[in-house]
């Protein structure tokens, strides 16, 4: 079993990887996103972890119905304080505009936030299809990505980034991947060929 706080497993892999590793994953399919996303919220859960979950959605009335569909709901108003879901808009770029400077500032609150709370960390899991909207800002995504890879060397977070292949065109899935040092890919761990350290 996993040491919680320490290291996470999302059940369809047994390998572990060490808290604080960037993923993306990489899902083909609603069948997968369906399976992934609730097992990776219990297991934050059950390690006494903040989770975070940002729907593409485009209003507060649709996130019952989304958290009902990937069987989030009970465990999130079952647990007010230690999970939460928010809109797409609300939750990544508030002011209408990709900015990583406020993304950065939101997750190390999160994370003291977490901390106040006696909880081990911060996980965050969202929707990523906004990147392809021509949000203002979206091109210094991959500055963001950067940097949240500095947060995460000083504070134990684990943050799933998902992004549905069938949305991206080859050089932008390219784009995505070099961020990443690990993918999980058909439910399998891997090491990330095409990353690339930005630090």
């Amino acid at each position: 079993m996993a040491q919680p706080g320490r290291h996470v497993c999302l059940g369809f892999t047994d390998e572990p990887y060490p808290a604080g590793t960037h993923i993306c994953y990489l899902y083909n399919d609603d069948e997968e996103r369906r399976q992934i996303l609730p097992l990776y919220a219990r297991e934050a859960l059950r390690g006494r972890e903040g989770f975070s979950y940002v729907a593409d959605v485009p209003s507060r009335a649709d996130l019952p119905r989304v958290l009902e569909e990937l069987d989030l709901a009970s465990a999130i108003l079952d647990r007010p304080g230690q999970a939460e879901a928010a809109i797409t808009a609300e939750g990544y770029f508030p002011g209408g505009c990709f900015d990583p400077d406020d993304m950065l500032a939101r997750l190390r609150e999160a994370y003291v936030q977490c901390q106040a709370a006696g909880l081990l960390g911060a996980r965050f899991a969202g929707e990523m299809s906004w990147a392809l909207r021509g949000i203002p800002g979206a091109d210094r995504i991959l500055e963001c990505e950067s940097r949240i890879n500095e947060l995460i060397k000083e504070a134990p977070m684990t943050i799933m980034c998902q992004y549905d292949l069938n949305k991206f065109d080859g050089g932008l899935i390219y784009d995505v991947l070099n961020a990443h040092p690990i993918v999980i890919i058909g439910g399998h761990l891997l090491r990330n060929p095409f990353y690339q350290n930005y630090g």
